[in-house]
């Protein structure tokens, strides 16, 4: 009988790693002047931290999440997938995959740590929202490790 690896060795973002990111996501939405709904999830695609800055559409709230799941399933930041292909993945997933830009993978060390999703505003105000968010959690962890 083959000996097979019944565990992963896995590096998921934590609560910590995510108040991070809504922190920074959170100062630049309010920096720019563009209230958004902002998530972040593990690897997995679990919820770990949400806000809404005063003033974001509550009906933004799904999608964000939603982009971020997306982001940490597919690892690849979301609305680059081409439309007919993005609206065939997101109806078969039942709205589970977006294409919708805001979303970013949080990669570190080529691993998937977790996601953040932005939504409310213009596709570029989501995008540099979420950078934002991804970026100083990448920084942190970069502190952290060396």
């Amino acid at each position: 009988m083959i000996q097979s690896k019944l565990l992963q060795d896995t590096q998921q973002l934590t609560y910590a790693g995510a108040a991070i990111a809504v922190a920074a996501a959170v100062a630049k939405s309010k920096e720019i002047a563009a209230p958004e709904c902002i998530a972040v999830v593990d690897a997995g695609g679990n919820l770990l931290a949400f806000a809404r800055v005063e003033g974001a559409a509550v009906l933004a709230r799904q999608p964000a999440v939603a982009k971020a799941a997306t982001a940490a399933s597919l690892a690849m930041p979301t609305g680059g997938i081409p439309f007919e292909f993005g609206a065939n993945l997101g109806f078969a997933s039942q709205g589970g995959i977006v294409n919708l830009g805001g979303g970013f993978p949080i990669i570190f060390n080529g691993r998937i740590l977790g996601a953040i999703g932005v939504g409310s505003g213009t596709t570029e105000q989501d995008v540099a929202v979420a950078e934002a968010g991804r970026d100083a959690v990448l920084a942190a962890l970069s502190t952290q490790i060396n």
